[in-house]
């Protein structure tokens, strides 16, 4: 069952932490093929998402958070303001989480100036990415249990775009990401942050998924 608000705020901040630590550990390989990052970053969400699905709702992601929030299926659909507490809590667990994991090892982050083409790309796989958190969503949570297989399919998504963003120098789909990023001397990201929040704020306007079996 989902946690109280404080519970799933820390839950969130340890979820993202390691979700970071695993892109840091991954790029790590230098020896291993390319795709080997991708797919272990694949499976590490796929692992976290069976792991904080259930309590926390398993975002890893402000853009999400803003997503769930514009549908208020974040915590209360009959309370603004608590939801909107509740967006930026799960908003500073992620980028604190995230900026944590980034900052545990050495990591070179990526730069720009990005091409029209880059950010285009971005803003695209950003959205499919949203889109399909959007269709295998419960109520705000990515929650196997609640939709099986949901983990397996964000997570396998989200190598595939990692694949084909590789190509364009992208790939980064997580406003969070962008932020400690930039904190570790990255430049030219400031565009790849407003698509990757634009693409959150389009994401509010979505359909609503199929509806699926609640948990309790």
């Amino acid at each position: 069952m989902m946690r109280s608000l404080p519970e799933r705020i820390v839950l969130e901040l340890l979820g993202s932490f390691c979700l970071a630590y695993a892109v840091v550990t991954s790029f790590a390989l230098r020896a291993a093929p390319d795709f080997i990052p991708f797919v272990s970053i694949g499976l590490a969400l796929v692992v976290l998402i069976h792991l904080f699905g259930r309590s926390s709702g398993a975002h890893f992601n402000p853009s999400v958070s803003l997503m769930f929030f514009g549908q208020n299926t974040l915590l209360n659909p009959h309370a603004f303001w608590s939801n909107l507490v509740a967006f930026f809590g799960y908003a500073i667990a992620q980028v604190s989480g995230i900026w944590l994991g980034f900052h545990a090892r050495p990591f070179s982050p990526p730069s720009g100036p990005f091409s029209l083409r880059s950010s285009v790309v971005e803003l695209v796989m950003s959205l499919v990415l949203f889109w399909l958190i959007h269709a295998w969503s419960d109520e705000g949570r990515i929650c196997p249990e609640a939709r099986p297989l949901s983990g397996f399919v964000v997570g396998s998504g989200l190598t595939s775009l990692l694949f084909l963003g590789f190509a364009d120098s992208v790939g980064i789909f997580n406003p969070a990401f962008t932020i400690a990023f930039m904190g570790l001397g990255g430049s030219g990201l400031e565009q790849i942050l407003v698509l990757q929040l634009l693409a959150g704020v389009a994401m509010i306007f979505a359909p609503r998924p199929l509806a699926s079996q609640s948990i309790g």
